[in-house]
């Protein structure tokens, strides 16, 4: 037998792979076209694994909350997608009024972009320990409740 820990632990580390196969491809359709060719683009697949295995655990606690399938449309349309928008992954994050500003440079998709942009560009990104600090407090606390809302799930 195996402990719920253990489950919910592989659960979030095939999500975190998952997606580093998917940045795996994107890396080398990137390559491929010769959109970047930087050896630092090798530095993001780490960062990108911490960011894949953040965005897991932020995940498994929208399971441990969901109540049936559909509840896991708030989590695209409430949390990811406005996220996007507001993490500077379309367009830069200056254009946006001062308090949204102030409100996306916390969210945890604006720290993996400042970490992983300049390196696609062939630069060091500014702060990296800060945000790579951030990340994985981000992935630490979403971990813990996800587990902590796991267990109280299968209890209850």
């Amino acid at each position: 037998p195996i402990s719920l820990d253990s489950v919910l632990l592989a659960e979030m580390l095939w999500a975190a792979f998952k997606a580093l196969f998917t940045v795996t491809a994107i890396l080398g359709v990137m390559l491929a076209l010769g959109i970047s060719h930087s050896p630092k683009l090798l530095l993001a697949w780490p960062i990108l694994l911490l960011v894949g295995m953040m965005f897991s655990c932020i995940a498994l606690i929208f399971n441990a909350l969901a109540k049936g399938y559909d509840f896991f449309t708030y989590y695209f349309t409430l949390f990811l997608t406005p996220m996007m928008f507001l993490s500077g992954v379309f367009f830069p994050r200056d254009n946006l009024p001062v308090v949204l500003q102030y409100v996306s440079a916390w969210l945890p998709l604006t720290q993996a972009v400042e970490l992983v942009r300049p390196l696609f560009m062939g630069r060091w990104p500014a702060d990296a320990l800060l945000h790579l600090v951030v990340l994985a407090l981000y992935a630490l606390v979403a971990w813990s409740v996800a587990l902590a809302l796991t267990k109280r799930r299968f209890r209850g």
